[in-house]
C-alpha cells in the first residue's frame, strides 16, 4: 500500500532531485521510494509510527524537524547501499528528498472526506498489520483522486491522474 502512494510523488521527486544539484542518476527517485517504503514499514512494525503519522497528518513537515532528522541517516545509508554512491551525494540526495516525501500528502489529506487522524491511525495501523484495514480502501480512495467516503479505492480516479501527468 504504502508503496503504491510514494511511486505517486515520482514526478515530483524527480524534478525535486535535479533541481537539488544533488546529481541524482536514472533511477535515484525510484531507489528512494524503494527505501522509504522499506524504512517506514520497518518503523511502523517495530511500534514507531512517528514519521508515517507525520507524513499523513495534514501538516507541513519542515525540512529540519525530528521527523526528516531521523529518517535522514538510514535513506542515506540505503542510498549508498542501494546506488554504490558517495555519503556525501546520498546526503544531498535524502536532503532534497525527504522534505518532499514528508509533505506530499498533507494537502491530499486535507483535501480528503475523512478526518485527518482517521487516515494518519489507519494508514499506520495496515503498516503494523493491525486489523484488516478497515476503511482503508476509502481512504486510499480518496488520497489516490477519487472516490467519497465509504465509496473503495477508485481506480479510474487513479488511472485520470496518471494520464494527465503525461499531458
Amino acid at each position: 500500500m504504502l508503496d503504491k502512494l510514494l511511486k505517486m510523488a515520482e514526478g515530483p521527486l524527480q524534478e525535486a532531485l535535479a533541481k537539488s544539484g544533488a546529481n541524482a542518476g536514472p533511477g535515484a527517485a525510484s531507489a528512494i521510494e524503494d527505501i522509504m517504503g522499506s524504512l517506514l514499514q520497518k518503523q511502523a512494525k517495530s511500534g514507531n509510527t512517528e514519521a508515517v503519522k507525520e507524513m499523513f497528518s495534514g501538516r507541513e513537515t519542515p525540512a529540519n524537524s525530528a521527523v526528516v532528522n531521523n529518517l535522514s541517516g538510514d535513506l542515506s545509508n540505503g542510498l549508498i547501499e542501494k546506488l554504490g554512491i558517495d555519503s556525501q551525494q546520498a546526503m544531498s540526495m535524502a536532503a532534497a528528498a525527504l522534505p518532499l516525501l514528508m509533505n506530499f500528502f498533507n494537502k491530499k489529506v486535507n483535501d480528503a472526506p475523512q478526518d485527518n487522524e482517521d487516515i494518519m491511525s489507519s494508514i499506520a495501523k495496515s503498516l503494523q498489520g493491525e486489523g484488516t484495514g478497515g476503511g482503508l480502501e476509502s481512504i486510499m480512495g480518496s488520497l489516490l483522486g477519487g472516490g467519497t467516503k465509504g465509496d473503495g479505492f477508485d481506480l479510474g480516479g487513479l488511472m485520470n491522474m496518471g494520464k494527465g501527468l503525461f499531458k
